[in-house]
Formats: structure tokens, sequence, C-alpha cells
């Protein structure tokens, strides 16, 4: 993109505090060719983190910036985030260096991870982004925002103690952060939730009553509704292991599955169905 009078507040100072912006100063001359071929090549116009301006210093715009910047020569990229700049390169070390300096401002493959899992968050595909949530974590387990999206999505997914473990674990900083405080109590009251007298009546008439397939399928789906997928699959399981043709235990075990999107807990209870039918 041109740097011209009209678009420098929109280019630079706005653009600036969502992206990082490369600001190209050139003149034109065969010294600055290569390094705009460069850039124009590593820097496509649908980059969604990194911009590319091009400010002809001796067009009036582009020199009143480069004096605001006090630069002395040409090319000089400089680097804008939050309308201030934070890096610059100047004459050959523009091509030389061009690699790792947009490396250090892409995101990297945890951030994107946790990028795709808010989107599918928004898409209320809760199971696929808890999976690639918990990608980014593996990836990156330090990053405030991956750690907070993370736990979010387990207690969605009411896979509670994970979530208690990774809010037990924050630092008193990321502890004084609004959102923390909301997830924590939204842990609280999902645990309680966990114990509701309900869920206790039927363990107490499936422990009467192991035998009894209708209590064994209501006492299943409540404790998969409050997030005790595996034991609810174990209960369903032992069923099945003794009576492979009981299609309501079945279907039901194959519903709590379908659920899980991802978790290793659905492929692993799979393989244990698919040795009971071959």
């Amino acid at each position: 993109m041109q740097l011209t009078e009209q678009n420098v507040q929109e280019v630079i100072v706005e653009a600036s505090k969502h992206k990082a912006v490369f600001i190209f100063f050139y003149i034109n001359a065969k010294e600055c060719e290569k390094a705009a071929s460069a850039l124009k090549t590593a820097i496509s116009e649908d980059n969604s983190y990194i911009s590319l301006v091009e400010a002809d210093v001796t067009q009036r715009v582009g020199q009143a910036i480069a004096g605001q910047l006090g630069l002395q020569s040409v090319p000089t990229l400089v680097i804008m985030q939050n309308s201030r700049p934070v890096d610059a390169l100047q004459g050959d070390e523009i091509v030389e260096k061009l690699p790792e300096t947009i490396k250090k401002y892409m995101p990297s493959a945890a951030q994107l991870l946790i990028e795709e899992a808010q989107r599918l968050e928004a898409e209320d595909k809760t199971a696929e982004a808890l999976v690639k949530a918990q990608e980014a974590y593996t990836q990156d387990e330090k990053n405030t925002n991956t750690k907070l999206v993370y736990a979010r999505l387990l207690i969605k997914q009411k896979s509670l103690q994970k979530a208690h473990t990774i809010l037990d674990n924050l630092h008193r900083e990321e502890q004084d952060l609004q959102e923390f405080k909301d997830l924590l109590s939204a842990l609280t009251l999902a645990e309680q939730a966990q114990d509701s007298p309900a869920l206790k009546e039927l363990e107490n008439k499936y422990k009467n009553s192991p035998e009894n397939t209708d209590i064994v399928i209501q006492y299943a789906v409540a404790l998969s509704e409050v997030g005790k997928k595996e034991q609810a699959l174990a209960i369903l399981y032992s069923v099945l292991a003794k009576d492979l043709g009981n299609e309501n235990v079945k279907k039901t075990f194959l519903d709590i599955l379908n659920t899980l999107g991802g978790d290793p807990l659905q492929n692993r209870y799979r393989r244990k169905l698919y040795t009971l039918m071959y």
C-alpha cells in the first residue's frame, strides 16, 4: 500500500494498533529495488498480522514521516506497533534480516491454535475448540490468554479437574484479572452441580440396582451432563461387555462418545467397543 496524505492516519496510526506496520522508506533508485521486491514477496496484502506501507521520501508525506522518525538514509524499514516505532532495518540488512524480523511479528503456532479455538467456540463447536486449545496449551503453557481460554473451554465441557489444575497454577498477577475471577466463579458453580441431590439419588439407585439398564442409562446420562463422561462410559461399557445386544445402552454409549469431539477418551472407548464387536 502506498502512503498518501489521505491515508496516513489510517494505514499507520490506526492500523498499528491492531497489527505490525512495516513502513518502507525509499526513493526511485536501484539501491531500493531489491529491498522493495523482497518486502512485497514476503508480505502479502491479505496478511492478517503485518501490513506493508511504502513511503516515497521524495513525496511530501513520506518526507514528513521520515523526518519525524529522524531517518538519515534510504532504503529504511521501520516497524510500528501501537503508533510507535519498535524496530528498524537499513540498507542491505532489510533483505538479510527480513525473514527473522517478520517471524518476530507473526503469531506463533500456539497463538494460531488458540485463535482457531476461539473461532470454533464462537460457532458453538466447543468440543472441537477444546482440542485446539489443548494443543495450544501443550505448545505454550506460559501464555496467559492461552491458559484462560483453555480453562474456559474445560469448564464448558465439564472437565473440571483439569480446569482446576490450570486455574490453581496461575501467577498472582494473572489471578488479579477479572477473567480469572469470572472463571473461578463458573468453576465453583459447575462443581456444585456435580454434587446435586438429583445426581446423588441416581447414584444410590444405581448402586442398589446395577443390573437395571433403565437406571444405568439415566445415571450415565446424568454423569455425562455434569462432565463425568469417562465414568459414564465405563458404566455403560460394563453393561455392553456382558450384553452387546442391548441397543438402548449401546445408543447412549455412542451418543456420549459423539459429544467428545476429538478428546482422547473418544478414541479409547471406540476401540474398546470395536474390540467387543469384532
